[in-house]
């Protein structure tokens, strides 16, 4: 079934864009779009170019400015009344987005100087550009199909066992003792030729990151013995989106995953909730050089 995620997410940013200024749990806001908060976090930043903290703060700032320059009220009241702890936090949030102090803000005389400041700011190019921000988001209502660099291809992969290491912490950290300890046992046992995957189990947009878990497994036939420190669970297969990438520095891990997602979106596949994953073909020890494949699970 085809999802058009921009209609589905529509219902839900007009929500935020209305309760910007008020706690919200990234699960009640998913569950408004009908989607898993394991899959909503990359989903909106497909469909809006930010993350879901980053549009919010956005909107709270762009507030927050307008308050401070139409209504003229002491600074350590606009940053309480929009959502920051002091008026020291809103300040350097002001001088991160803006470039500018909120005093500046407050002090212009008319919209004249206002608008002046704004487009002198850090954020005046995207002001520029027709009041709207200019981002990497590929317009997915544009009749040219976007040329990708990795075209994504559907996959069916097996159902197994799974040998694996489990890392919690922030992904991609700590990694290289869990590898060390399962080809240690891999090698000698003759299971080092077998299919390597990194399992991430976690959304970082909603789990703390050091309590993030990451399952460093080989895929097997069968369930076998192992030793304390590697354990043994079934690998569910079934159908993924996948990209296949050769990842030469570790920056490219977090790019491949924003280019499958955003291949996701534009060919409407529903996302399914198993957790999504990075199966190695190869890498080099020396170099770091991977041939990756980039899964997520879609519905059959």
């Amino acid at each position: 079934m085809k999802v058009d995620y921009q209609q589905k997410l529509q219902p839900v940013i007009r929500y935020l864009e209305q309760h910007f200024d008020q706690p919200l749990n990234l699960e009640v806001v998913a569950e408004k779009a009908h989607l898993s908060p394991y899959h909503f976090h990359r989903i909106f930043k497909v469909v809006t170019g930010e993350t879901l903290n980053d549009f919010l703060r956005r909107l709270r700032l762009e507030q927050a400015a307008n308050t401070l320059f139409y209504n003229k009220p002491g600074v350590t009241e606009v940053a309480l009344d929009h959502g920051f702890g002091s008026s020291q936090s809103m300040a350097k949030a002001f001088k991160k987005y803006f470039g500018i102090t909120p005093t500046q803000i407050r002090d212009c005389d008319d919209l004249e100087q206002y608008a002046q400041l704004m487009r002198n700011s850090k954020i005046g190019h995207l002001l520029r550009n027709n009041g709207h921000e200019s981002n990497s988001t590929i317009p997915y209502t544009d009749f040219e199909p976007y040329k990708w660099s990795t075209q994504m291809e559907i996959r069916m992969i097996e159902s197994g066992q799974l040998a694996f290491v489990r890392v919690t912490g922030p992904y991609g950290n700590n990694y290289e003792p869990a590898v060390d300890k399962l080809y240690s046992w891999a090698g000698p046992n003759g299971f080092a030729a077998q299919t390597n995957v990194f399992i991430y189990h976690d959304n970082p947009e909603i789990t703390p990151a050091e309590k993030c878990r990451t399952d460093i497994g080989l895929l097997l036939d069968s369930s076998v013995d192992t030793p304390a420190g590697i354990e043994m669970t079934e690998f569910e297969g079934g159908k993924y989106a996948c990209i296949q990438k050769t990842i030469t520095d570790k920056s490219q891990y977090s790019t491949a995953w924003e280019e499958l997602m955003a291949q996701v979106v534009e060919q409407q596949l529903e996302t399914d909730e198993r957790p999504c994953f990075e199966l190695y073909h190869s890498y080099d020890i020396q170099t770091n050089v991977a041939d990756v494949s980039f899964c997520t699970a879609i519905k059959a």
